[in-house]
């Protein structure tokens, strides 16, 4: 009888755990959902007025909550751009991620900006949005995706330098490397969506050359002398 008691009490504690754990996934669940109509929103509204419009009201107004209740889910406007802007930087890392590993780093820096200009032409959205990130980034502590995103772009020019492909003179040359890659192929990237359609296609089809360019450029020894300073 005891036995059967226990066994009893033992299947009721059982029972209210796993009602426990439904009650609480269904509250992840909707706060997840509900987190990803807020930054919905403010997707759109970054995108039509830039960050230093972004507007709260504005955002719960569309995502249909009080502006007191978008701070249950984010501290501030920054919080919501470092938000949209890690989003966008997971996608792009994983785009990344299929250009082959095995590839020499020169080639490898080729097909990852051959891979992010594919990438900001399905994803127009994303592009801005880590631009407008890009503006903020030195008043946000820096995400696991942002570190990430760094670690993988300056990863492949360090590793370039370090097996002798790419030419440089301190072991700073590979942030400028990873500037001016990032810098070609935003521009690339935002330049070939300005223009009207037919010249558009026409760049495309150079952008590959264009970047070969800048990354043969990187095997020379570009960075070993600085211009003399114009005498006054």
């Amino acid at each position: 009888m005891r036995d059967e008691r226990h066994r009893a009490s033992r299947h009721h504690h059982h029972h209210h755990e796993d009602m426990v754990e439904l009650v609480v996934s269904r509250r992840e669940r909707h706060h997840r959902e509900t987190r990803d109509e807020i930054l919905a929103a403010a997707r759109e509204v970054l995108l039509e007025r830039g960050a230093a419009d972004l507007s709260l009201r504005e955002i719960a107004r569309r995502a249909r909550f009080s502006p007191g209740a978008l701070y249950k889910y984010f501290d501030n406007k920054h919080d919501l751009v470092k938000a949209l802007a890690d989003n966008a930087m997971g996608a792009l890392l994983r785009e990344f991620a299929r250009v082959p590993a095995e590839l020499p780093p020169d080639e490898r820096a080729l097909e990852m900006g051959m891979a992010y200009l594919e990438f900001a032409r399905r994803n127009p959205e994303d592009v801005a949005v880590i631009a407008q990130h890009e503006a903020l980034v030195h008043a946000l502590p820096p995400s696991p995706e942002h570190r990430q995103f760094e670690e993988t772009v300056l990863g492949v020019f360090k590793e370039g330098i370090a097996r002798g492909v790419f030419t440089a003179a301190n072991e700073q040359d590979a942030d400028y490397m990873a500037y001016g890659a990032w810098a070609l192929v935003q521009g690339l990237a935002t330049f070939e969506q300005n223009q009207r359609p037919e010249l558009s296609q026409l760049l495309r089809a150079k952008q590959r050359q264009l970047m070969q360019v800048f990354i043969n450029g990187l095997k020379s020894d570009w960075s070993a002398s600085e211009p003399e300073p114009p005498v006054t």
